[in-house]
């Protein structure tokens, strides 16, 4: 008998359909080639997807819960030093169109920098996400579509594992999950778990989808057949591989249902709700309390894309449960031990206990890109390694990788500073990625070990918008600020008034997009706000200049420490003054404040006589 399962993308690029044919020892020679000539001709006589498909999407949608849970949950972002491994690396490839706002792009890459170290991947391959902003059903926040491929075992895999595990030449081409945001939902794109009032987090909800395009989760769905639902399995023959994991207490195997055509099979409705009992991930635990944390969702009515989709867990990311008064931004050891589990943690093996030292850097890699550094072999058996060879990458603008330097013959290894930081790619946290390789034979066995080094820089503030509000009083009003920016894990701001006798100043701990408010502000003189954001490199300063408050309307704010608001033609020269109003000198263009010391400076434009304009720098 011969049955045909799922074609599998080759390594050549090419689809090649996997014959079984199931022979008893008495069959001769003869008949097996008997059987092989008819599997060619079924081949060619017989389209592909008469038997299956090459890849199938499986559907996911995720909303939020509507009524809020009083003992909700949050987690605040971990700082990129307890996040990151110089040993392991999931790199992910975005793509969107123009219409998807810049805050929404940068949810889903805030989320994919989360999860770079959290599973033990050394790979080539980017997991590639498409990212759509859509109108979907008002009871969809999300929907994530993932491709998975079946292998030879007859299991499905999520893309991103297959091609890893299978070295697919096309790898980095493949859309790996295509996730649609809803448009018409009131997203909250903020970082600060303690900032949300109930409204949908997308990063929250970016995290959970990477998890479901990694794998997590069953394929099991209502599908409407003469307008009567049915709950089966996407998959018409095989299961996925997190399928295989789930077993019920009375020892019933998911893997052992299937479908049964446009009926529904009774076995499947009661694995699904419970009546089997309590599903759970397959595992040794070491108490029943443990085994408790990898319960599978069985509410007693089916809930499409959750049932046997989510963990019945509470501190898990993965909890069935979206509340919109929880903000998770940190993904549990639960969530990552479902997804070894699936394979993800056997990709990268350490060959020969070889690995690569980087002098003087911690585990996390993280170290300066503004000094040179030294990397060489550690491990039993170096003296016997061959073909040494050593290469050191950095990312650009357009997403590629650039070879820097590479040396052969030796077990060490050095990069010297980036003198250049702007022609590469500085990713979310205001650092450059690189990847240090080693490649060698060992006792015949060839050697690729990558070492992923993060180079910091100074901090950078890309964008400060602000809002100016009445505040019910005639001689004051209220500023509302929002600021981008990068390198830092919080912004130093303060207020100064024209006329105050002191600073007002605050520490605004939220990364990424942070929020913050003056209130109270004297309306009839100016006032500065500097934001400051500092790392052990460098500072980056930007100052907001506030009219007095019957100039404002009419005033948009400087970016002092920038492109000033004047041309050439509106001023003649510009009187320097230090914090305690000292003159210092007089320059003609602002260019030239460049070259003053570190420091606070108040800035006198004069057209001829005529005094136009006052300002405040902080370099």
């Amino acid at each position: 008998m011969v049955r045909s399962k799922a074609p599998i993308p080759s390594q050549n690029g090419k689809t090649y359909v996997v014959l079984h044919t199931c022979c008893s020892s008495i069959y001769s020679a003869s008949w097996l080639f008997v059987g092989f000539i008819l599997s060619f001709f079924m081949g060619i006589l017989c389209p592909q997807d008469v038997f299956s498909q090459e890849a199938v999407y499986v559907d996911y949608v995720e909303s939020f819960n509507p009524a809020c849970d009083t003992n909700s949950v949050s987690l605040p972002i971990l700082n990129k030093e307890r996040r990151l491994k110089s040993s392991s690396c999931l790199t992910f490839n975005i793509k969107y169109n123009n219409d998807v706002p810049d805050s929404v792009v940068k949810c889903l890459i805030v989320a994919s920098d989360v999860w770079r170290s959290c599973l033990n991947v050394k790979s080539d391959y980017p997991v590639n996400l498409q990212l759509k902003w859509d109108s979907l059903p008002c009871n969809e926040d999300v929907k994530i579509s993932v491709l998975y491929y079946i292998n030879a075992d007859n299991n499905y895999v999520p893309s991103s594992l297959y091609k890893i595990q299978n070295s697919l030449s096309e790898g980095n081409s493949i859309i790996d999950a295509v996730i649609k945001i809803n448009r018409n939902v009131n997203w909250d794109c903020g970082y600060y778990k303690d900032n949300n009032n109930g409204v949908r987090n997308l990063s929250y909800a970016m995290l959970r989808s990477i998890a479901v395009s990694l794998g997590f989760g069953t394929s099991l769905s209502y599908v409407m057949y003469n307008s009567v639902p049915i709950v089966k399995f996407k998959f018409s023959h095989g299961h996925s591989l997190f399928e295989n994991l789930l077993v019920s207490d009375n020892g019933i195997w998911l893997k052992n249902l299937s479908n049964t055509g446009k009926r529904q099979n009774p076995e499947i409705i009661n694995y699904c709700t419970g009546v089997y009992g309590n599903v759970y991930i397959d595992g040794n635990y070491s108490s029943a309390e443990e085994k408790a944390k990898y319960k599978m969702y069985t509410p007693s009515t089916f809930e499409n894309s959750k049932s046997l989709v989510y963990l019945d867990n509470k501190q898990s990311l993965m909890h069935y449960s979206l509340d919109k008064n929880s903000i998770k931004l940190q993904v549990d050891s639960f969530t990552v031990n479902v997804l070894n589990k699936l394979g993800w943690n056997a990709v990268a093996s350490n060959q020969n206990n070889i690995k690569i030292i980087g002098s003087g850097i911690p585990e996390s890699g993280i170290t300066s890109a503004y000094t040179s550094h030294q990397f060489y072999i550690e491990g039993e058996g170096k003296s016997e390694l061959r073909n040494a060879r050593w290469s050191f990458y950095l990312p650009t603008i357009d997403g590629k990788d650039s070879l820097l330097k590479s040396t052969e013959g030796v077990l060490s290894f050095s990069i010297d500073s980036i003198s250049n930081p702007d022609d590469y790619a500085v990713n979310v946290n205001g650092d450059i990625y690189g990847k240090v390789v080693f490649t060698g034979i060992l006792n015949g066995t060839a050697i690729n070990l990558p070492y992923y080094v993060t180079l910091e820089l100074k901090p950078s503030i890309s964008n400060v918008t602000f809002v100016k509000k009445n505040n019910g009083k005639d001689n004051s009003y209220d500023v509302f600020c929002k600021v981008d920016y990068k390198g830092s894990d919080y912004l130093y701001v303060t207020l100064e008034e024209e006329y105050g006798s002191s600073l007002r100043s605050q520490f605004v701990r939220e990364p990424y997009l942070a929020h913050f408010a003056y209130n109270n502000i004297t309306a009839p003189y100016y006032a500065w706000i500097d934001i400051k954001a500092e790392n052990i490199y460098g500072s980056a300063v930007f100052t907001i200049e506030l009219p007095p408050y019957n100039d404002f309307e009419n005033h948009q704010y400087s970016v002092l420490n920038n492109l000033h608001s004047l041309t050439k033609e509106d001023f003649t020269e510009i009187r320097v003054y230090n914090s305690m109003g000292y003159y210092v000198k007089t320059i003609t263009k602002y260019s030239e404040t460049k070259a003053l010391q570190s420091g606070m400076y108040i800035l006198e434009y004069f057209n001829g006589r005529s005094k136009i304009k006052t300002s405040k720098l902080l370099r």
